[in-house]
């Protein structure tokens, strides 16, 4: 069985989008270059990269590194300085890479188009907004809100003074406007108290402090370590420096810092890009995903020249898709998501089992009550009425007994009927008497009164 490194798919002529992902397919072109096969897969279920070799799933950069054992003709003082570097490129690159391609709403856009393109359609509301919410988290203590439009909208929203002392605000806005027509010429103090200058001199400052040692270390040196040939560690910096150089997106500022100040980051990274063969047009691999067979693969891989060894896609089964998507509309009810509050117990403490398992779970009952509704009506065995006599439950009336029933009920009517008209006669006479004639006859005189 051939190795099998599944990933993200391509982008910005990268063969990923994501950063160790990318890392990896580097490692492995640079190892074994014709022992493997790349696979570009469309969910995160699994932690990506995810090596497959001779049935053993290896999850990470780090891990796999350790399985493919390259480090080991290493000096110690390399593998201390390669362990250094390792650290320092995890903690402060994906930082540049966040704000770079996630957090900035104009770049976000670009991004999003480049998930687009390789990701089936339910995967695109699941992938992407949770790695950028994941972005925002990672960088909201940076300080840099301006640069994303989500949030300056949000945080008009959710500020106490919005909607209140229009007074006031009225008279802000006009004196702000009257002194427009006073020349005023801008100091260094003001611009940096403007948000969005602020926020690109902290990004310049951030770049700053992350290529300056980066580049320090490097030196005149070909890669990092000072070995002519290539080391894992130079993979892992290509995966986080090529997806700041090469994507075309709106706010380039990362890539035109690096092209500016840092000419031999740049020269370094077109020379693992080349030495590698690592190019990759997004098109035509999603064309060669299209073929059926592995020989037709291969012809087409041959004649456009694509150096690395793309196999058809990972599809993902219609359980995975049902429980991918009902684990993420999961995360967002409140009383269900799991907790992000991280509790970190003095002694060890089990877990129950089913709460690892617990989306998993919610998915599968969740499709199964779906399924049997669906099958109960399409075999018979769930009718609904459709033109049968209703059935009515209630308090039976004399009618409902046949013709004795009618005529007792026709009885109760008519006494009814009698019953409310002496009623209405007796409330009228109590309201009011009616006059009436009396005659009166004298016996004596003959006089009469009719």
């Amino acid at each position: 069985m051939a190795v099998e490194l599944h990933i993200l798919g391509p982008a910005f002529g990268l063969a990923s989008i994501d950063s160790r992902c990318l890392a990896a397919v580097a490692l492995l072109q640079l190892h074994l270059p014709s022992e493997y096969r790349l696979v570009p897969t469309q969910t995160e279920q699994d932690r990506l990269p995810l090596l497959i070799d001779n049935g053993n799933r290896i999850y990470g950069f780090n891990n796999i590194v350790r399985h493919l054992d390259v480090s080991g003709y290493l000096s110690s003082d390399q593998t201390a300085n390669a362990i250094a570097l390792t650290c320092f490129l995890q903690s402060r690159a994906q930082t540049l890479l966040d704000i770079s391609l996630y957090v900035s709403f104009e770049n976000y856009s670009t991004t999003r188009s480049a998930f687009t393109k390789i990701l089936p359609w339910h995967a695109n509301y699941v992938i992407p907004p949770k790695r950028r919410t994941a972005a925002r988290q990672r960088t909201e203590h940076l300080g840099i809100s301006s640069i994303d439009v989500d949030n300056v909208h949000e945080s008009m929203g959710l500020d106490d003074g919005v909607g209140r002392a229009e007074g006031k605000k009225f008279e802000a806005e006009t004196q702000k406007r009257a002194s427009l027509l006073l020349p005023r010429k801008d100091t260094i103090s003001s611009l940096l108290r403007r948000a969005e200058h602020s926020a690109v001199f902290k990004l310049h400052n951030i770049a700053e402090n992350f290529f300056e040692p980066l580049q320090e270390m490097l030196g005149d040196r070909e890669y990092f370590l000072g070995a002519s040939a290539l080391s894992a560690v130079d993979c892992l910096a290509y995966g986080y420096l090529a997806l700041m150089l090469f994507p075309n997106v709106p706010q380039d500022w990362l890539a035109a810092t690096l092209k500016t100040k840092y000419p031999k980051l740049v020269s370094y990274i077109e020379r693992i890009h080349n030495k590698l063969s690592l190019y990759t047009k997004t098109e035509k691999v999603l064309f060669l995903q299209t073929l059926e067979t592995h020989a037709s693969r291969e012809d087409y891989r041959k004649a456009n020249g694509m150096s690395l060894p793309w196999s058809g896609d990972s599809s993902s089964s219609f359980l995975t898709i049902i429980t991918s998507t009902v684990a993420e509309l999961v995360s967002h009810i409140p009383l269900i998501a799991p907790s992000t509050t991280t509790v970190i117990h003095t002694r060890d403490v089990k877990r129950p089992s089913w709460h690892r398992y617990w989306p998993t779970i919610l998915g599968l009952s969740t499709g199964a009550v779906g399924l049997s509704l669906y099958f109960a009506l399409r075999t018979g065995n769930l009718i609904w009425p459709h033109g049968e006599d209703i059935q009515i439950f209630g308090r039976k009336r004399l009618a409902d007994y046949g013709h004795l029933g009618a005529a007792l009920a026709g009885i109760s009517m008519m006494s009814q009927q009698a019953r409310s008209v002496a009623s209405y006669h007796a409330q009228l006479e109590a309201a009011e008497p009616f006059p009436s004639q009396v005659g009166v006859r004298l016996e004596g005189d003959n006089v009469g009164v009719p």
